[in-house]
């Protein structure tokens, strides 16, 4: 019989470092290393589906042979070994047809899904998964939850019974009110979707083989198995770890000998492991083999062979606007370290403030002049040493900002008028003088502090009117309603506060035809 996970368990860990993997991948930017990181997580989980599939089709075998041998005392576990075995491929099988449309909404009907051209694509998952009405990401998380609690209703261990409900829990921690698709595949690169997809399809294996361990153990003791179907097990917290973070495993048996306790030796390490616990290096980038035996009595031995792999230590520092920062105003930065809950990451930066808005948000406002910045978070991780990783940002100087009247149509709509003609009734509907940043990309207001209305008099002459903040004077009011049609006044000497508290000359004027 399989032994269960404690609800603590190293896989269930592995689980949540892969939630937040995916989480923090939500940022704007995605490098191509990133991308091309997530075959690696591919191929390890494909391997442990693997794995988890041949030890499940033995479960089942296994049980067929105990019902052969006695149909009446086995019968109830036999039947319900099937049916687990029945709805554990069904909704496998499901997963694996969403994945295969994903990568055909991003690479087109022939997409192939080992070999996906488009993985940065934003938008195919979404489709998929949060179309409106015949979006598959609520029908999924439904049958997700509906299969964890028949899975948790046949067995009887309190514990296992955590274990399976914690594996296919579909709350998701600090989402900020969203439901578990949307978190999940919302904004989504197809790369990352799929590995999502099949990290859940392992999932689906491993609580399929908890049940038929749990379903073993009641139908067929240690004595009826004869021993020979006995397998060396690892059971990693995770197979990909960051440098500095130890590589931590159990190794055990699928079935346990209750009278004897097994000797566990690794390959080059003279001493059996204390409490089945093995502990890898993670100080070299890169995949690391390890292999060993599980001695049980005096002549029975049990090889095992394994690997984790170790990847550099990564963080996602992304702009919520540009690539850049500007200077003197607060920029947000969407920043996480994955396996790091956001609560445990501090920002600072070189030059400037930096300071926390909420969740992995945070803004950075560099000073004045500053031509770059460097961004740093830091991070204290359990068993490892403390992270700390570094980003450099380009500092831009924010584009002039440009002055301009908003007034009402007739329809209500608010029009901008930057020069020309206008009414004379649009023109004094106007409260006064605005002034922004908008070019597409930014949208920062500015407070008007002052600007000069210059009339040009019957003589030719130019008749200033001031005003000390952004509204018209009453005085400039009397003079537009009395100013000729046709004739042209100017809006000038603008001055603007910026958000930072800089006062600009703007340089824009404004050219006023009145009709």
């Amino acid at each position: 019989m399989a032994v269960s996970n404690r609800p603590n368990s190293p896989r269930q860990k592995m689980i949540n470092l892969m939630y937040l993997v995916f989480i923090a991948l939500m940022a704007l930017n995605v490098s191509s290393e990133v991308l091309n990181g997530f075959e690696l997580v591919e191929t390890s989980l494909q391997k442990s589906i693997a794995n988890s599939s041949n030890r499940n089709d033995i479960a089942i075998r296994d049980l067929a042979h105990f019902y052969e041998l006695y149909p009446a005392r086995a019968l109830a576990e036999y039947t319900k070994g099937n049916n687990v075995k029945k709805e554990s491929d069904e909704i496998f099988n499901y997963i694996e047809e969403l994945k295969i449309r994903i990568v055909q909404e991003a690479d087109g009907k022939t997409g192939d899904i080992n070999n996906i051209k488009r993985k940065e694509n934003l938008d195919a998952a979404a489709r998929v998964m949060l179309a409106p009405v015949v979006g598959e990401g609520r029908k999924l998380r439904e049958r997700i939850e509906a299969f964890r609690t028949e899975m948790a209703n046949l067995v009887i261990d309190p514990a296992k019974m955590e274990i399976i409900e914690s594996v296919l829990d579909m709350e998701m921690p600090s989402a900020n009110g969203r439901n578990w698709e949307t978190v999940l595949f919302d904004n989504m690169p197809v790369a990352a979707a799929i590995t999502i997809l099949t990290k859940l399809q392992s999932d689906v294996r491993y609580v399929e083989g908890e049940v038929l361990s749990s379903l073993q153990t009641d139908a067929i003791d240690v004595e009826a198995y004869r021993v020979n179907s006995i397998e060396a097990m690892v059971i990693p917290q995770s197979q990909i770890v960051m440098q500095g973070t130890p590589y931590r495993a159990q190794i055990v048996l699928a079935a346990l000998d209750t009278t004897q306790k097994p000797d566990i030796y690794i390959t080059g390490m003279n001493d059996p492991l204390q409490n089945n616990w093995f502990t890898g290096s993670s100080a070299a980038i890169g995949e690391h083999p390890f292999s060993g035996k599980i001695v049980l009595g005096s002549n029975r031995e049990y090889p095992f062979n394994s690997s984790y792999f170790v990847t550099e230590q990564t963080a996602t520092i992304a702009p919520s606007l540009t690539n850049m920062l500007y200077e003197t105003i607060a920029n947000d930065l969407e920043v996480a370290i994955p396996g790091v809950p956001s609560g445990s990451v501090t920002a600072s930066i070189s030059a400037g403030t930096m300071t926390h808005k909420g969740g992995n948000v945070w803004t950075a406002t560099p000073p004045s002049g500053a031509t770059s910045v460097m961004v740093k978070l830091s991070a204290n991780v359990a068993g490892g040493s403390p992270i700390s990783i570094e980003k450099e940002f380009r500092v831009r100087r924010l584009p002039p900002a440009q002055a301009y009247i908003a007034y009402r149509d007739a329809a209500g709509a608010t029009q901008t008028f930057f020069g020309g003609s206008i009414s004379r009734r649009n023109l004094l509907d106007a409260d006064g003088i605005l002034a922004s940043i908008d070019d597409g990309v930014l949208d920062i207001p500015y407070t008007v502090t002052g600007f000069q209305l210059r009339f040009i008099d019957a003589m030719g002459n130019i008749v200033p009117v001031i005003s000390q903040n952004g509204s018209f004077t009453q005085d400039q009011r009397n003079r537009i309603r009395d100013y000729p049609l046709g004739r042209q006044f100017f809006i000038t000497n603008i001055t603007a506060r910026d958000p930072g508290g800089v006062v600009h000359n703007l340089r824009s004027n404004i050219d006023v035809t009145v009709r």
